[in-house]
């Protein structure tokens, strides 16, 4: 097996794999083919000159019709990493992470091809949605080992690292391609989520957790405020008005009475009773 686990066929992989077979089959049909390549393939201008930004999510259903290899290999990765990272995950955050790293490594490509020649270049294929998937694995199983071309036994990590390089290589070289880039970017977008985007979310956690600390600390400031104010403003009054009645009454109490009536009824409005 490629992996030290078994290979797992879970829902939203299946759906992934299906998807992205139809889509090939689509490629090749008269009408919809054409249609297909004319909008759903992604490059630059497309994406940042014209807004057309569906096409960062649909290029990576697109693959080369003159290349089967190049859809086999996406979902031959896919379907040996795809089915225990759902297990890990989740189904809906499965799908959600695969879009991500997906559409991360098509903007990094893109950014990168925004020049005058460049940016009308094409790109498709899940690649970088796969690398993304790779990259995650090795991070939760770095010494797990993979069979590479089903021969030569790699540790994830090792492979990874590998297809880093390579892509970086051939990438920013004058052996350069717009495959490269996706790749390398879908390895970025993953490493940088799994990796940093914790710590993002824990400074989040902690602001949110010193904001609602902020509005208990008010609410309670509040409450104590306003209990101060009917013992020492309020409470009076009443007894007064119990002793001698309302005639007694001068029209400052009796303006304060009515702000703590009308302050009592926004609060029972409000679903918040003042102590």
């Amino acid at each position: 097996m490629p992996f030290e686990s078994p290979y797992q066929l879970t829902r939203g992989l299946k759906a992934l794999l299906i998807a992205t077979g139809a889509v090939f089959v689509l490629q090749f049909l008269p009408v919809i083919g054409p249609f297909l390549d004319r909008f759903c393939m992604l490059s630059a201008q497309t994406v940042f000159l014209k807004g057309q930004i569906w096409r960062l999510a649909t290029f990576m259903f697109m693959h080369s019709t003159m290349d089967i290899f190049h859809l086999l290999f996406n979902l031959l990765a896919l379907w040996m990493f795809g089915g225990e990272l759902e297990e890990l995950w989740g189904t809906r955050k499965f799908v959600a992470l695969y879009f991500l790293f997906g559409i991360g490594s098509g903007l990094f490509c893109a950014l990168y091809l925004f020049d005058p020649i460049m940016r009308f270049t094409p790109i498709i294929g899940a690649s970088g949605a796969v690398m993304g998937l790779l990259t995650a694995f090795a991070i939760y199983h770095p010494n797990r080992r993979i069979l590479l071309f089903f021969v030569i036994p790699i540790r994830a990590w090792t492979l990874v690292i590998g297809f880093a390089a390579f892509s970086i290589l051939f990438a920013f070289t004058q052996g350069g391609g717009v495959a490269h880039l996706v790749h390398l970017g879908g390895i970025v977008v993953a490493f940088a989520y799994l990796k940093m985007w914790p710590k993002v979310e824990e400074k989040i956690d902690d602001y949110r957790a010193l904001e609602q600390e902020k509005a208990m600390r008010a609410r309670a400031e509040d409450a104590a405020a306003q209990k101060r104010f009917f013992d020492e403003s309020i409470d009076p009054i009443l007894d007064k008005i119990s002793k001698s009645g309302m005639e007694s009454l001068t029209k400052e109490e009796k303006k304060l009475l009515e702000r703590a009536a009308k302050h009592k009824e926004e609060m029972r409005n409000r679903k918040i009773i003042p102590i």
